[in-house]
């Protein structure tokens, strides 16, 4: 079975702060057979809570100052291909406009000096993904945040990784989507997109 080009929940923004909790995790719960081939865990379901929370809190602010975001959309658990899973690996939330893509990477542990180079590498990996190998998102401006959801008024940049508490979070929304962001023409071409595989220095 092939993983690459699923994922768990696809909606504008609009449509996301309008469904409640329950509905979404039970449409991420009956989605995720189809992005991976292990069996949902309890610890993911429970991150997949604090995403909830956060986002809805965060997104409904940015949409209150500037209501172009609500026609954003929202995909969350996108399989992309990547050289070294065969199954592909999995951003937590992807941000999709006709311009940009805003990557959205959550952690629920603290960031330290231990696994720092972990978080940030694993969201570059994606912002390369997506920039480098994934032909619908070649020509679109790309930034990467990894979210911390344990932290408070933590807001760090290492090269294009902005790390961030879930409180400074409109702090980087501009940099994710724009001033005045406009709505992807079809999402599910994006989706659809097909790859170009050449390897390039990260993957050496």
């Amino acid at each position: 079975m092939s993983y690459i080009n699923n994922f768990c929940f696809c909606s504008t923004v609009e449509e996301f702060l309008n469904i409640s909790k329950e509905d979404w995790l039970s449409a991420m719960e009956e989605n995720y057979p189809f992005v991976t081939p292990y069996e949902l865990s309890r610890q993911q379901i429970e991150a997949w809570k604090d995403e909830y929370d956060v986002l809805h809190e965060q997104l409904y602010k940015a949409v209150n100052i500037k209501r172009a975001y609500e026609k954003l959309s929202i995909i969350f658990e996108y399989v992309l291909w990547d050289f070294d899973n065969e199954n592909g690996v999995r951003p937590d939330v992807i941000l999709l406009g006709k311009e940009r893509i805003g990557i959205i990477e959550f952690k629920s542990r603290s960031i330290n000096d231990e696994n720092y180079k972990y978080v940030t590498s694993q969201a570059k990996k994606y912002r390369h993904r997506l920039l480098h190998n994934h032909d619908a998102s070649k020509d679109m401006k790309i930034s990467v945040v990894a979210l911390m959801t344990s932290m408070k008024d933590y807001y760090q940049i290492t090269g294009r990784v902005k790390c961030i508490s879930p409180d400074r979070f409109e702090d980087v929304v501009t940099s994710l989507m724009g001033i005045d962001p406009k709505a992807h023409r079809d999402v599910y071409a994006w989706i659809n997109s097909d790859y170009h595989f050449e390897k390039t220095i990260m993957d050496l």
